[in-house]
């Protein structure tokens, strides 16, 4: 019998832990990319003349007050345009008690976007956690 309340007690001290671990590691939800500002839903694929290209994402309750959001654009595979994983440029907010969404931007190159596969990496305090695939054709 001791045995098993010592199994079923490490059992949900693991589930605690999962459950803790994967709070932390959501931070974002509802994350939405469009070449529309204020869109409803995310686009994986993007026209390569787009004028911008927006990210919207609700920040988790995981998030502390005062905690650092840096939203990173990478063009990850632009068939030699920019160099493999280049970071093209990226914003940072400070997060307020009140702040739970963040909205970030990149805007059209002159000769508009190259054709390829990109990435929005989203961190806190310098930890990242996500990354949203998405290409231009």
């Amino acid at each position: 019998m001791k045995n098993i309340t010592k199994t079923l007690r490490a059992i949900a001290f693991s589930a605690v832990l999962v459950s803790t671990s994967t709070a932390w590691a959501s931070g974002f939800e509802n994350i939405i990319i469009s070449n529309t500002k204020d869109a409803d839903e995310t686009q994986t694929t993007l026209p390569a003349n787009s004028a911008a290209i927006y990210l919207s994402t609700d920040v988790g309750d995981d998030v502390d007050s005062g905690s650092k959001i840096t939203v990173s654009w990478v063009a990850v595979d632009t068939n030699g345009v920019a160099p493999a994983n280049y970071k093209i440029d990226e914003a940072s907010f400070d997060i307020g008690s009140l702040e739970n969404h963040v909205d970030a931007s990149l805007g059209k190159p002159n000769a508009g976007f190259p054709v390829g596969k990109y990435q929005a990496v989203l961190s806190v305090d310098g930890k990242v956690l996500k990354t949203v695939d998405f290409s231009i054709k």
